[in-house]
Formats: structure tokens, C-alpha cells, sequence
């Protein structure tokens, strides 16, 4: 046995074809709405899970906001209006922006973020402006922030002398009988507000169940009609000069937030208050239920009017009292959930997306203007929303494995066909439930035949045939029980074997080694069928994570400790390279585009490696993109050959980027150039669209002369900077563009105007 001893010494590079990679586009749900801030009867400005949005009555219009569009935080937590109409956010993690709409700009304030000395958690959870003050109110405390300076001016980080100190959760605040009342989920404390030294906590009292409130889980605290109110996890307890007290009709309920309203037919000031599916009103220091049980969970109230929700965007009531439907909901057009834990694009340009186990909501699709939801509550294809994992299937069908109810199949029209699973045909997963199966990755092979990975069969069918007329075989066959063995995807490789991955971010049973079947084959290390590779044939790690043959040939192995690569399958053990230049990686998916590149995802980022590995030509991070990729940890990845476009599925969305990598045409057509004239000098070269594999392009006058020469070597665009051989821009007059391929036989021609500046 010979084994391919590969250390090299890994750079990273600034290719000339990378040059064309560029635009990001973030893809968020933001039916999570976690606050809502609103100047009735303009606009709505509502901070999600998934970013922010806006509502414009006037037009119905919708503004998206996500990291792309200026956010530097996506998982926002509070939200509110100035005097000015300036959109403050808070996130989750401590990150404060403000947005001028009539300009377009952002204020970052970082300094809760960059927080190092009081805990991890940062989360904001509201603010509130007096004047010229905000008080930022948030896990670390309570901040005072001038609107006119721009700076802080001091931050209480805890309330109340020992042993009852409360420190930081900070979620109310109201000036009560020139009293500062403090609510936080440990219970509420208060001082005066003439108090000389509020920074210290001896000079704050601190109220808890003792002291009558009804929970120490404090959501909100409010003023009204004379009266100090607070929303708790248990009921609305009021002030009463002494103690707190638990208002009628309020018992036990899980109270999420207060709204202050002043109705139209009526004088005195009123207030409601919301549960997760109620909203009430209280009339008369009475709770009364002003609307019947809502069928979606509500998260926080803006007015009796604007309530947001946790999975249905806003929920705002009509104003008009002819109008049949009561209430009726805001929600942009977008993904139904941010978990794109697996994703392919099919041969139509369409985007599929699992979106996970036991949390899961059925699976996706997006065409590039509409995004499509499946699960069980609308289809009864569907027993459960735990899809999983997405694979493409023989005539651009889409194959979707669910964990517990077998895989999905949805043909080239994006129709649910039919569902796989033990009662019409797959072997179930476990001994004690004949109906419960799990199947992983899916894939066609060269006579049409579809093997499905199948989990624990007890019969020893390691994979499912279908075969071209629909037919199920079972002849392939090993134990996978004893040990327990796992098949969590595969690809299949130009010598048909099929190669096994073994494990996923959802399994994680102890690994083989990589498993690999031909029983066509004289494959050395293969018997019955089946061979086996582990460390001691030059694997990095027993643990596959994900496979991708590129256009060589060759095998791409990724691990929990980064690459190995298998030059000639057809001869694996003695052509393994030990290679480690992201050894400290988990290698999650390799994607091949149409230059050979490998984009890889990890755990911390997107890497792409040059075609034989030994340059990392880009590396993107959530940092390094300022958090236009979504997340770090790379789920999954998928390309869309006719546009170039790389998609990067996280659990906090989908990231897009384009690049020049687009499948090359089969034969030369027309030749499309962008921009056409061209102005040179250009920061930007000009793309020249329409190649084939491998083509070179020569620029001349129209003379004939030539001005330079430009390697294409694999996709279908190729670009030119306007200069010639010496590097000097050309002069203003048309130009052909002769584009050939490497044998010299395919040629096209085109006419390009430049413009001299």
C-alpha cells in the first residue's frame, strides 16, 4: 500500500478569477416579532428574530432589513421612535443601532456589546425616551443614554442590599410619586428620586412575593389612572402604597405586556394587557376579555390595536367596524423559519431547504421571488414537519428525508408525489414501533436507479434501490446493528461506486470509517461488494461529515478534522492524501463550483480552497462580511449553475453571494457583454458572458490587430480590465471579441464599444 503523504503549506491567496465574487443578500424570517414600535397611522416598525421590517399604511408597502441592508445585529430584541422618527433597535446580544429613515444612515453603539465585566448575556429588552434621555433598559442593567450628546452617562447594574439584591433583567422602568420603579425578571426595587447615589444598591428596596407581587418574573411596569401596575409571569400585581396585590381576574395568568390606550369614545385612561393567545382589558379595576383566544401566540403589545406575535408577524385590528375580519396580519414575504440546515437548488433555479429534527417545520422553497411552505398542517402527505435533509432525485425531483416518516418525493413542478416510508416499502428503523423510520441522503446513480440510505434496517438492508420503473430492491445488504453503523448521506462517484457518510449535526453515532460499495467493480479493498477506509489507510477522522467528487474525479472526504482527498477512486487506498490545512476544522458540506474551487463549510465560516486544496483563496466569517453571513456555523451549501449565486444555509437564515461561477455552455452562441460600450479606465471589468469550458479570449481592433489575450479557463463568463498587453487602457473605437475554445475548433465573435474617458 502506498499512501499520498500531503503536508503542505497552505496560503492564502487573492485569485484574479475570485475577482468577480460580490454581492451578499440575506434571506430572514420575521414572523418572530419580539417588539413593535408605530406612528399610527404611517408606519409600523416591527424588530424580529430575523432582522427588522417596516409597514407603510399609505402604499402597504414593506421594508426589509437584515445585514445586508445596514443591520449589524440580527436577533433583535427591543424597538422604539424618537421625537424625530429615528428607528432605535436592540438586539440579543447587547448591540444598539440607530436608523434615520429620511437619510438612509445608522449610528452603531457598541459599548453594551463590547461589554466585557458583567456576564454574557446582553440582551436589550426595551427602551424608553424621556425628553432627551433613553433609558436603555437590558440584561446588564439600567443605562441612561443622552439623544443630544450621544453618550452614555451611567448604567445601575443592581438593586437592593443583600441577600435580596437584584442584579441586571432589567425589563420596566416608570418615575411613580417621584419614585423610580424598576421592574426585572427577579421582582421589582425602587428608590427616590431625589436619591443622591442610585448606582448603589443599598439605596434601592427590592419587592418579591413577600411583598405580595404575584410573581418575582417582572415583564413591564405602567402607570395607570393614579395606580402603579406590574405585568408578572402570574397575574397583574398593584401597587398600593405599602404592598402589591393581585388585580381580579388577572390570577395566574402569564402576563407578556401592558399597553396605555386612551379609546376614542371614552375619558379616562384605560389599559390592556395580553397573554400568549388573549388580550384583555382592564375596566373598572376589573379584567375583561376584550377579544376571544387567538389561534397564534402573541409576544408583546404596542397598542390595543398592534400586537406582535412569536410565528405570525403583527397582528393589527381594523379600524373600520364594517369590515368582516376583525384583526389581520403584517408579515413580509419571506423563508416560513431561519433554519436552512440542508439545501439544494434543483435544475430550474428553485431552492429547497430542510429545515431540522424534532423542532422542525416541514420543508421550503424559494424560485427567487416567492417562497413556498410544506408541512403537516397543510398537506397530509406530511405526517410530521421533521425534514431533515434534502437530496436531488432522477428527473428534478426533489427527495426530502424526515426523521420518523420516511422521505418525501416532490417532482420537477414542485407537487408532493408521494412519502416512502414501512407501509409501502422501506424497513423500519426500530424494533418496538414498525411504522417509525429514519432515511438519510439520497442519490441517483448512472442507470437511474435511486439508492436511499437507510437508518438501523433490522433485516441488514443497508440501502433501498428504486429502481427506473419505481420498483423497491433490497438486495444490498450488510449489518448495520452490530455495530451500530450509520449512512447519513452519500454520492456516487464516475465509477458508480457510492461512497457513505456517516455523520451529520443530527447523528452522531460512533463512526466506522468510510464505507463504500461497488459490486460491479474490482475496486482493491472492496469484498461482497463493500470496502472500508479508516485512519489507518490515511483518513483524517473515522467521523465522514460530507463527500463531494469534483470535476477531476476525485473524492473530497470532509471530517471533524478537516480533508481528506482521494485522487482516483478507482484505486482509493493508494491514492489517499493526508491533508490538513483545516485540520481544526468540522468540515459540514463541500460544495464544487464551476472553477474546481471547494467552498467548504465549517463550523467558523466559509472557506474556499483552490482546485487541488493548497490555497485557501477566500475565507468568509460573520465578522469579516460584517454579519452579511448570517452565521458562522455553516450548516449547509448549495450553487445555482446558471447564475454563479452560492448559497450558505445557517439556523439564522440563508446568505446568498454572487460570483462568476457559472456553468459553461456546451457550444458557443452569442457572446454578451456588460457593460456595453465599456468606459475604460474601470475599477470593474467588463464580463463577457456566453463561453464554453476552457475558452480563451483574444481582443482585437477592427483592424485585426491584436490587444491582448485573456484566459477563461472554466466557466462560463470571463472578464477583461480594457487594457492591453502593456497594461494600458485602450483608446475609444469597437473592438471584437474572438472567444475559442482549447482545441481551437469552437470560436465566437462579437462586437464591443469602448468609450476613453
Amino acid at each position: 500500500m502506498r499512501v499520498l503523504l500531503y503536508f503542505l503549506c497552505v496560503s492564502i491567496i487573492s485569485s484574479p478569477v475570485f475577482g468577480g465574487v460580490g454581492e451578499w443578500k440575506s434571506y430572514t424570517s420575521k414572523s418572530e416579532v419580539r417588539a413593535v414600535a408605530s406612528n399610527y397611522p404611517d408606519m409600523i416598525w416591527a424588530a424580529t428574530s430575523g432582522g427588522m421590517f417596516s409597514f407603510k399604511f399609505s402604499d402597504s408597502s414593506y421594508i426589509e432589513f437584515t445585514p445586508t441592508e445596514g443591520l449589524r445585529t440580527l436577533d433583535l430584541t427591543a424597538i422604539t421612535l424618537d421625537k424625530e422618527y429615528n428607528v432605535w433597535i436592540g438586539g440579543a446580544d447587547g448591540y444598539i443601532q440607530r436608523y434615520t429613515p429620511s437619510k438612509g444612515e445608522w449610528l452603531n453603539i457598541t459599548d453594551i456589546f463590547l461589554d466585557k465585566d458583567h456576564g454574557p448575556s446582553k440582551r436589550i429588552n426595551k427602551f424608553i425616551i424621556s425628553g432627551d434621555t433613553l433609558f436603555i433598559l437590558s440584561d446588564i442593567g439600567l443605562s441612561i443614554y443622552s439623544l443630544s450628546n450621544l453618550e452614555f452617562s451611567g448604567t445601575f447594574l443592581r438593586f437592593g442590599a443583600a441577600p435580596t439584591t437584584i442584579t441586571g433583567g432589567v425589563t420596566g422602568l416608570k418615575i411613580y410619586n417621584d419614585t423610580i420603579w424598576v421592574a426585572t425578571r427577579f421582582g421589582i426595587a425602587s428608590t427616590h428620586s431625589s436619591n443622591p447615589n442610585p448606582s448603589a444598591p443599598d439605596g434601592w428596596r427590592v419587592y418579591n412575593q413577600s411583598n405580595g407581587l404575584a410573581s418575582t418574573t417582572v415583564n413591564d411596569i405602567e402607570q395607570a389612572n393614579g395606580n402603579l401596575i406590574a405585568a408578572t409571569a402570574n397575574g397583574i400585581s398593584r401597587w398600593t402604597g405599602s404592598s402589591w396585590n393581585t388585580i381580579s381576574g388577572t390570577e395566574n395568568k402569564n402576563i407578556r405586556g401592558i399597553t396605555i390606550n386612551k379609546l376614542p369614545d371614552e375619558n379616562n385612561v384605560q389599559y390592556f394587557f395580553i397573554t400568549p393567545q388573549e388580550l384583555w382589558r382592564v375596566l373598572d379595576g376589573n379584567a375583561v376579555l376584550r377579544d376571544t383566544q387567538f389561534n397564534v401566540t402573541l409576544s408583546s403589545i404596542q397598542s390595543s390595536s398592534i400586537i406582535g406575535t412569536d410565528k405570525s408577524g403583527v397582528l393589527i385590528r381594523n379600524s373600520s367596524p364594517t369590515l368582516e375580519q376583525k384583526w389581520s396580519y403584517l408579515l413580509p414575504p419571506g423563508p416560513p423559519t431561519n433554519n436552512f440546515v440542508s439545501i439544494v437548488v434543483d435544475d430550474l433555479g428553485t431552492l429547497w431547504s430542510a429545515t431540522g429534527k424534532t423542532y422542525g417545520d416541514g420543508f421550503m422553497s424559494f424560485d427567487g421571488l416567492r417562497w413556498t411552505s410544506y408541512n403537516a398542517t397543510t398537506d397530509s402527505n406530511l405526517c410530521s414537519n421533521d425534514y431533515y435533509k434534502v437530496s436531488l432525485g432522477k428527473d428534478n425531483s426533489k427527495w426530502m428525508s424526515n426523521w420518523g416518516c420516511g422521505v418525501t418525493i416532490i417532482d420537477d413542478k414542485g407537487v408532493v408525489q408521494k412519502t416512502l416510508n414501512t407501509t409501502n416499502g422501506l424497513p423500519p428503523t426500530l424494533d418496538n414501533n414498525l411504522l417509525y423510520i429514519v432515511v438519510g441522503g439520497v442519490a441517483v446513480d448512472q442507470r437511474g436507479t435511486t439508492w436511499i440510505t437507510n437508518r438501523t434496517a433490522p433485516d441488514s438492508t443497508a440501502v433501498v434501490l428504486m429502481k427506473a420503473d419505481s420498483t423497491l430492491d433490497y438486495h444490498v445488504k450488510r449489518n448495520m446493528r452490530n455495530p451500530v453503523t450509520i449512512f447519513t448521506d452519500l454520492v456516487i462517484d464516475q465509477n458508480d461506486t457510492k461512497w457513505f457518510a456517516n455523520t451529520s449535526r443530527f447523528d452522531h453515532e460512533s463512526a466506522q470509517g468510510l464505507f463504500y460499495y461497488n459490486d460491479k467493480s474490482i475496486t482493491p479493498g472492496i469484498s461482497s461488494g463493500w470496502g472500508r477506509m479508516t485512519s489507518d489507510n490515511g483518513l483524517t477522522s473515522y467521523q465522514v461529515w460530507s463527500l463531494a467528487v469534483d470535476n477531476n474525479g476525485e473524492l473530497w472526504i470532509g471530517s471533524d478534522q478537516g480533508i481528506t482527498i482521494i485522487f482516483n477512486p478507482a484505486d482509493p487506498i493508494r491514492t489517499v492524501a493526508m491533508y490538513h490545512p483545516l485540520q481544526d476544522q468540522i468540515v459540514q458540506a463541500i460544495l464544487v463550483d464551476a472553477c474546481n474551487n471547494k467552498w467548504v463549510a465549517t463550523k467558523q465560516g466559509v472557506f474556499v480552497l483552490s482546485p487541488d486544496g493548497t490555497s485557501i483563496l477566500e475565507r468568509y466569517t460573520t465578522e469579516n462580511t460584517n454579519r452579511k453571513l448570517l452565521g458562522n456555523d455553516i450548516a449547509s451549501i448549495a450553487w445555482n449553475k446558471s447564475t454563479g449565486t452560492i448559497y450558505l444555509g445557517t439556523e439564522k437564515g440563508l446568505s446568498t453571494l454572487s460570483t462568476p461561477y457559472i456553468a459553461p455552455k456546451a457550444s458557443f452562441d452569442e457572446l454578451v457583454f456588460k457593460p456595453n460600450p465599456f468606459i475604460v479606465p474601470a475599477s470593474t471589468p467588463i464580463t463577457v458572458d456566453g463561453l464554453i469550458y476552457a475558452s480563451s479570449i483574444k481582443v482585437l481592433t477592427i483592424s485585426g490587430d491584436l490587444v491582448k489575450n485573456v484566459s477563461c479557463p472554466c466557466g462560463r463568463v470571463g472578464f477583461w480590465d480594457g487594457t492591453n498587453e502593456s497594461g494600458e487602457p485602450v483608446a475609444t473605437g469597437v473592438y471584437l471579441v474572438i472567444a475559442y475554445g482549447e482545441d481551437g475548433t469552437k470560436v465566437a465573435i462579437g462586437k464591443l464599444a469602448v468609450l476613453r474617458r
